[in-house]
């Protein structure tokens, strides 16, 4: 943790209570010499927000779900460079990753059954939010989770259950609360490497003046990666100049990103076998940028009011490659020329390119295998607003919070993406040919039809919400909210019209709960909301069965998708134990139940990278959380455990690339069948012990099976589970230097977090023989690093 400077330690001390306890468990400053009873109130009130906008903060005991948070230091431990999603698996037993990229820098976080995720298609269901601005992408409500400089925040808060923060909350929603001049102090360095030739490293430093207080940052890494062709580069920079009086605040935040990631995908599990380290086709890249600028500020009119707003500008920018098998491939009736699809044969199932013309086979070499690279480039402009009152005043006598808040959040996408034809030589890189391809250009062409896009894609959302918390008794309190959502989303095909289309979306979330203090620290809470989802501008314009969409990049023009409406039970136990025992231990025990209608996912087909999206009816997460931490002189304990049963709740018959699907490539999913991608069981247990000078722990995390993306029916052998342990150990050379070491996947496991099929009937060089469809993405072996970090 860093060292904080002497003139900021009574600063820090009177406005931080809440969130020194939420990161360490409710502990008193153990630097005090006044009186254990004195230190108690202070102890017992932990604040956590349940608007988007930050100042909006609610005692927990009195919040009607489950609340996780994890603080800067539990975010910053020492050892390779990690993202947000990776970080909070170590914390909280309800979050679990997948990684279909095959890169630790670009993972789903997946809370409850539902992902906020990088990878175009997949469903997203949480919202996130930093410092108050909805950072889930423009247009496809992505999230990437490399553009967030994790040196920079400052806590994580993870919860349930509650529909004021909008859009994709069907899950829950995410905040990150960033560093500033006022909640962090000093300067930090921080530089290490290790294996796969990483190197990483940051360094802050927060000043303060009188009101006036300045933190920025700038941190990295560069790693060759775990698997071939995977040399990931992150760039990234932080920065709040900020001014609070105790009424007024101001502050002005910087938040930008450049990015280069080897996302080598899954790779079918023969290859695997040969070699861990291996690669299906390439080039695959992305290239992510960001800037975000966001002024915000509040000010407090009298003791029991608040007034608070922020606006925003954020642009991103996407280029991806990704070198692919093709379907493209020599007329049945004539070897001149190529065809793409169909049956195959001259000219009506002719190949053609962006002039209009038929693809000559003389475009690659004699002999030589067809391949494909696909490119996409997503550009982003983002922009709004938001406001929030917040009153504390007395309702028929009794304590109560309200807030009300409004939002409007507009994005303008242009999107461009095309197939290139090309060479797939024997190590499957795909060599482009110059060739464009254009099957829009045929008249007689059968689906799917594969031709450049180039779109002008525009979202408008509004927001309007309230949330009350009024204290029925000095135990109870009962919690009232609701969000008022309205989406534009509107499509401009730029090579035509064909892709034209405008749709809007509108609903109102109800949420409500109640919370009861059975005793002075044992909490029992239950509660009901709802949340909906919006498809977005990619979903909606790849919607029709009959003429799929190669994922994440081509687009056609289809059916209308419904949104998605959530609702979601939640109850539970939470509590602390401090005289009873030695040390202290608090705990945690919940249960949940997410109905989703109208769920909207992605069907795979049986032509490689070639999907569509569908309202696949009713689904269901539920399950059960738990977590307790024990903390006694040097050690400290934390252990915590969920149960997820995520089932489909209608009988289905829909398309599958799975082995089990029949002739016409379907599969039937019945009710009760388990939704891919969503092991049950998931264990992490954790222990530090620390002396004056030197600190040592490990962690265990525990994944139980998942079935396969694409066998909605269960009919395969599911992905089996793993356990991984962890070790890491810090020493303090002096009171400003330390240094720390970690070993990851201590008994080298081989493991994967994500798995699929892949069609291998044809397209591969004739040097390459493979019969086994399953593809999976593995996770790294055994690592090691080690580093500095010197504070002042």
């Amino acid at each position: 943790m860093r060292r904080m400077r002497r003139t900021g330690m009574v600063l820090l001390l009177a406005c931080a209570p809440p969130m020194v306890f939420a990161a360490d468990d409710g502990a008193a400053s153990q630097n005090s010499a006044a009186p254990a009873k004195a230190l108690t109130p202070l102890a017992e009130v932990v604040v956590v927000g349940t608007t988007p906008m930050p100042g909006s903060g609610i005692d927990i005991d009195k919040v009607p779900s489950n609340v996780q948070t994890m603080s800067a230091r539990d975010l910053d431990r020492p050892g390779g460079g990690k993202v947000i999603p990776s970080q909070a698996t170590d914390r909280m037993g309800s979050v679990s990753l997948n990684d279909e990229q095959g890169n630790p820098y670009q993972p789903d976080f997946v809370y409850r059954g539902f992902a906020a995720s990088p990878i175009s298609g997949v469903a997203q269901g949480l919202a996130i939010y930093q410092d108050g601005t909805r950072i889930n992408e423009a247009f496809g409500d992505s999230v990437n989770w490399d553009l967030v400089p994790m040196f920079a925040v400052d806590r994580l808060t993870v919860q349930g259950n509650n529909p004021v923060f909008g859009l994709n909350a069907l899950g829950g929603a995410v905040t990150l609360d960033m560093k500033n001049g006022f909640n962090s102090s000093g300067s930090e360095l921080q530089a290490s490497g290790g294996s796969w030739n990483q190197r990483a490293g940051y360094a802050g430093s927060a000043l303060r003046a009188g009101n006036f207080g300045f933190y920025a940052g700038v941190g990295g890494f560069d790693d060759d990666g775990f698997r071939d062709r995977s040399h990931t580069i992150i760039r990234q920079a932080y920065a709040d100049a900020g001014y609070e009086d105790g009424t007024t605040t101001l502050h002005l935040t910087f938040s930008g990103a450049d990015n280069t990631i080897g996302a080598v995908g899954p790779t079918p599990i023969e290859m695997l076998a040969d070699d861990p380290k291996s690669v299906f086709t390439y080039p695959q890249a992305m290239h992510n940028e960001s800037a975000l600028v966001q002024l915000r500020g509040s000010v407090e009119p009298s003791p029991t009011q608040s007034l608070s707003a922020q606006t925003y500008y954020r642009r991103f920018n996407q280029h991806l490659i990704d070198g692919n098998t093709t379907d493209a491939e020599v007329c049945e009736n004539d070897d001149g020329y190529f065809c793409f699809g169909g049956d195959g044969e001259y000219p009506d199932d002719a190949l053609y390119d962006d002039q209009g013309n038929p693809v000559s086979t003389s475009v690659i070499a004699d002999g030589a295998t067809a391949g494909e690279i696909d490119r996409t480039r997503t550009k982003t402009d983002g922009a709004g607003a938001s406001a929030q009152w917040t009153l504390t005043a007395p309702l028929f006598g009794r304590p109560n919070h309200f807030v009300a808040g409004a939002s409007y959040d507009h994005g303008s996408t242009g999107y461009g993406a095309y197939g290139e034809l090309g060479t797939l030589a024997d190590d499957l890189e795909v060599t482009g040919a110059g060739v464009v391809i254009d099957q829009g250009q045929s008249a007689t062409a059968s689906p799917p039809i594969v031709s450049p896009v180039r779109v002008r894609a525009r979202n408008a959302y509004t927001g309007l919400y309230f949330t009350n918390t009024l204290d029925l008794t000095s135990r109870l309190a009962w919690s009232l909210s609701g969000r008022y959502n309205h989406a534009d989303i509107s499509l401009r095909d730029r090579r035509g019209d064909t892709l034209d289309s405008d749709n809007r979306f509108s609903r109102f979330n109800p949420g409500t709960g109640v919370t009861y203090r059975i005793a002075e620290k044992t909490t029992a809470y239950a509660g009901w909301s709802q949340a909906n989802r919006a498809p977005t501008a990619g979903e909606l314009n790849c919607a029709d069965p009959e003429s799929p969409c190669l994922l994440g990049a081509f687009l056609v023009d289809d059916p209308p998708l419904k949104q998605v409406v959530s609702n979601t039970y939640e109850a539970g136990l939470r509590g602390r134990i401090e005289s009873a025992l030695p040390g202290r231990l608090s705990w945690n025990v919940g249960l949940f139940r997410t109905d989703n209608r109208d769920d909207i996912l992605l069907i795979a087909t049986e032509i490689n990278g070639f999907g569509y999206f569908s309202n696949a009816g009713k689904t269901r997460r539920q399950g059960v959380e738990t977590a307790l931490s024990y903390k006694l002189a040097h050690w400290k304990l934390h252990a915590s455990y969920s149960f997820i049963d995520a089932t489909f709740r209608d009988a289905l018959t829909i398309a599958s690339n799975s082995p089990s699907a029949d002739d016409e490539g379907n599969i039937d999913v019945r009710s009760g069948d388990r939704i891919p991608l969503m092991p049950r069981h998931r264990l992490t247990l954790q222990a530090d012990y620390k002396r004056q000078r030197w600190s040592a722990g490990a962690e265990l995390r525990a994944v139980s099976s998942q079935y396969y993306a694409g066998d909605a029916s269960n009919q395969q052998k599911p992905l089996g589970g793993y356990a991984t342990v962890d070790l890491h150990g810090t020493y303090a050379v002096t009171h400003a230097l330390q240094l720390f070491a970690e070993v990851e996947n201590l008994l080298d496991r081989t493991y994967y977090t994500y798995a699929t099929y892949t069609e291998l009937d044809d397209g591969l060089p004739p040097s390459l023989d493979l019969n086994d469809p399953r593809t999976l993405s593995p996770s790294p072996g055994r690592a090691a690093y080690a580093g500095l970090r010197l504070s002042f």
